[in-house]
């Protein structure tokens, strides 16, 4: 690959000029005038002297340029993304494709960024937005993608296509490459839509933003990160990987006789982690597999939120389809403000599957259930395949189930005491779960929401216990957690002050 020299503008070049004229000036008593002209003047490079001022490391590409141009302006655009990816582009370069046209894949290596402070980066010019066939960012760092799309060509049938935007290291020694962000891209007829992967040990992406982006069609993933599983490994692939204000839909899954598919998105082997303001449905209808695919959900991870999202309408033909899940490994998650409703499995899920890394202080709060578990589980479901010490502090509390006769909550396998605390929760059907787990301030009848609120005369306010542990600062609603002497059963507490306009 050819590296692209920088470009200067005119304050980059006069920099250059002041400091050649300064070291001048203090050899000028020695050598004279004449040297002093010629070491401000004469050791200007070529290269320096050829630079437009104007010039701001743009890049530009489209079907209508010509490679052998130097892709400095629309008029001397490139034209294809083998041009592209035959260059190594430095940190801070913009490389830009006109809207409306498809072009093959690109792909960026060590070669290319490498600085998460100053990023490449690659979006669209002109009316529309580009179409790429696909993305690759591999052993590589610090690029910014916004308003394009990624569709991936069909394939024959038995094929499988590719990834649509793949990071992927194949570093060691706990390597973590830093600098993504991915917003306002569509992302379609992939088997994977955007993909986090590393390979080796620890090592694996950090800081990593995909932001109102939306993911259709695809086979196996909508969003997914992943790394090298072992259940006695310390640390973590990834870390610091936001997904927000995303939406992802018909995300099939296919007859997987090896692992879940039809997730719409599914974060692993990552610390410090959120997934917020999103919305995954219609996904998971072709897969076979047990345990299978779930809405939203975070399996061997640590320090992870799930909020403010909605999912319903996952399906399975194997097992799960919950709408939410933390699974295997999880410590330190939390899924609050999120809305389930109309899937095939639960509405909210904890489990932990055999060997797995422990999973501790999980809390389930504030979140809304309604007509979950149309085919498997309960609409709050908890399992445990491995050891009883390999689980800790479950808790869930302040949720509103509402159904008709199904399983508001479900437990299977044998439980501790002392390790699954469930209360204040509206569970609108029936239970079915272990002696061990401790119940407590929750309501079992029809609770007679309106809007899934409570009303003035509801028997739930003030009806729940006080919980002697960090409730949040608010309910589903964004009332305040405690607006009486006790807290209310269920995801809303009710406020009776009237606001004055």
């Amino acid at each position: 690959m050819n590296t692209i020299c920088p470009k200067l503008n005119r304050f980059q070049i006069q920099k250059i000029l002041l400091s050649k004229l300064r070291t001048a000036l203090a050899c000028a008593k020695e050598f004279g005038i004449i040297v002093l002209l010629l070491m401000v003047f004469g050791c200007t490079t070529t290269e320096e002297q050829s630079y437009s001022i104007e010039n701001t490391n743009i890049f530009y590409v489209s079907p209508n340029g010509n490679d052998a141009n130097d892709g400095l302006s629309p008029d001397t655009a490139w034209q294809t993304s083998t041009k592209v990816n035959s260059e190594d582009f430095l940190p801070g370069y913009t490389i830009l494709f006109d809207g409306g046209h498809t072009y093959q894949s690109i792909a960026f290596d060590a070669n290319d960024g490498g600085d998460s402070n100053n990023r490449i980066t690659i979006s669209s010019y002109g009316e529309g937005v580009a179409v790429f066939e696909g993305m690759d960012f591999v052993n590589t760092s610090g690029f910014n993608v916004t308003d394009v799309d990624v569709v991936i060509p069909q394939v024959s049938e038995g094929e499988f296509p590719r990834n649509g935007v793949n990071l992927y290291s194949t570093l060691d020694g706990a390597t973590k490459l830093q600098g993504f962000q991915f917003s306002n891209l569509n992302v379609s007829g992939a088997y994977g839509g955007i993909a986090i992967e590393g390979v080796n040990d620890t090592s694996g992406f950090s800081d990593v933003s995909i932001l109102n982006c939306t993911i259709f069609d695809c086979m196996d993933s909508g969003i997914l990160s992943k790394g090298y599983f072992n259940q006695n490994k310390a640390g973590y692939s990834h870390e610091h990987i936001y997904v927000q204000g995303c939406t992802v839909y018909n995300i099939s899954g296919w007859d997987n006789q090896w692992s879940h598919s039809g997730n719409g998105i599914v974060l692993s082997d990552v610390q410090f982690s959120s997934i917020s303001n999103c919305v995954v449905y219609d996904s998971g209808y072709n897969n076979t597999h047990c345990g299978g695919n779930c809405g939203i959900w975070y399996w061997d991870a640590k320090d992870v939120a799930i909020e403010y999202c909605e999912a319903y309408n996952i399906q399975t033909q194997g097992c799960d389809a919950a709408g939410f899940d933390l699974d295997g490994g999880v410590v330190n998650g939390i899924m609050q403000y999120n809305y389930s409703h109309d899937n095939h499995g639960a509405g909210f899920q904890v489990g932990q599957f055999s060997g797995a890394r422990p999973l501790s202080n999980i809390t389930v709060r504030y979140n809304i259930s309604d007509n979950d578990a149309n085919g498997y589980s309960g609409s709050l479901f908890l399992f445990n395949m491995s050891s009883k010490n390999s689980v800790s502090d479950i808790f869930f509390y302040n949720n509103t189930v509402v159904q008709d006769n199904k399983l508001a909550f479900k437990t299977i396998n044998s439980w501790d005491p002392d390790v699954v605390y469930v209360k204040n929760n509206i569970l609108s059907g029936g239970v079915n779960c272990d002696d061990n787990i401790s119940f407590q301030g929750n309501y079992y009848e029809n609770p007679n929401l309106v809007n899934y609120k409570l009303e003035s005369s509801s028997p739930l306010i003030d009806a729940g216990v006080n919980l002697d542990y960090n409730i949040g600062d608010y309910d589903y609603f964004g009332n305040t957690s405690l607006s009486g002497e006790s807290q209310d059963i269920g995801a809303h507490e009710f406020n009776n002050t009237l606001s004055i306009d």
